[in-house]
């Protein structure tokens, strides 16, 4: 039997999965952002610049790679939207995911990760086809994809046994 204790640390888990990216202010990075990748562009009419050929994208809290990346902004110039395609991976100082896709939308915060989506937090670890993450209503839901089933492992704690 799972403790509701125990379902809510996995909600915090992947809620806590993108902050930086979405713009939660307790974990932006004190240090600047360093990309690196084998190729940028920016596009000024589009208000987009696009990340090719091992990207990485590092800071003080976290290090994102991915073999392409966009990121998308708004008329003044903020973050709206980070798309994310071959090879994420997202490592934080607590959080390992990994997947073949990630959008991330600031203005509506959602996020969705797909193809073969793995997070572990310690020994727990979740995995699915498909994660959407509703930042504003702390509601996440993962798809099964065609061949699978979600999976779910927690580590039990000894506050879960009593």
């Amino acid at each position: 039997m799972i403790c509701i204790s125990r379902y809510k640390a996995l909600i915090f888990l992947i809620l806590i999965f993108f902050p930086i990216l979405l713009g939660a202010k307790k974990n932006t990075p004190s240090s600047p952002v360093k990309v690196q990748a084998d190729e940028m562009r920016y596009f000024g009419t589009e208000r987009k610049s696009t990340f090719h050929g091992n990207v990485v994208a590092v800071s003080d809290n976290y290090t994102l790679t991915a073999d392409d990346v966009t990121v998308f902004l708004d008329k003044t110039n903020e973050i709206s939207k980070i798309k994310c395609v071959g090879n994420v991976n997202f490592r934080s100082e607590d959080i390992i995911s990994i997947s073949k896709r990630a959008d991330l939308d600031q203005k509506k915060k959602i996020a969705v990760i797909t193809g073969n989506v793995k997070v572990w937090q310690g020994e727990n670890y979740l995995e699915g086809e498909k994660v959407f993450i509703y930042y504003e209503e702390e509601r996440i839901v993962v798809d099964k994809g065609t061949d699978k089933r979600v999976t779910i492992i927690f580590k039990p704690t000894d506050e879960g046994k009593k």
